[in-house]
């Protein structure tokens, strides 16, 4: 048996972005940060932050991206998945043309399966972000 399922909560970065796949299915992409915090051995609070590059497909996601902002308390939940793609930088070589080298760059996301936001002080009536496969017609 194999699992891939990873389930965070935090706090987005910025404000979520949609955008369309060639097929036309829409991605909304967004950043969620952890933290962690104990004490060292000196008896000293210490915190680290860990940034989660999120990715959700689906219109669903798209939908309530408007409500996926800064600062918003979230809980995602999904698949770890990694990509790797051929990025071109360019070098400045003194005072001839930049040199031109491709790298390998590797993106790992959470492919987000739920994605809910947390926040108890939206407004009366205003519902949370909430997008999940078979939840209310949002996939």
């Amino acid at each position: 048996m194999n699992l891939n399922q990873l389930s965070i909560i935090g706090f987005i970065g910025k404000n979520a972005e949609t955008k369309y796949l060639a097929n036309g299915t829409p991605v909304t992409k967004f950043s969620v940060a952890t933290k962690k915090s104990w004490k060292d051995e000196n008896d000293q609070w210490k915190e680290k932050t860990q940034w989660h590059n999120i990715a959700a497909f689906g219109r669903g996601f798209a939908q309530v991206a408007d409500r996926l902002v800064k600062g918003a308390h979230v809980f995602v939940q999904g698949e770890l998945t990694t990509r790797e793609y051929d990025r071109t930088i360019k070098i400045p070589a003194g005072k001839g043309k930049p040199i031109e080298h491709t790298i390998q760059q590797l993106v790992v996301e959470l492919k987000a399966d739920t994605v809910r936001t947390l926040d108890c002080s939206s407004s009366a009536g205003e519902q949370s972000a909430a997008a999940e496969p078979g939840a209310e017609d949002y996939s």
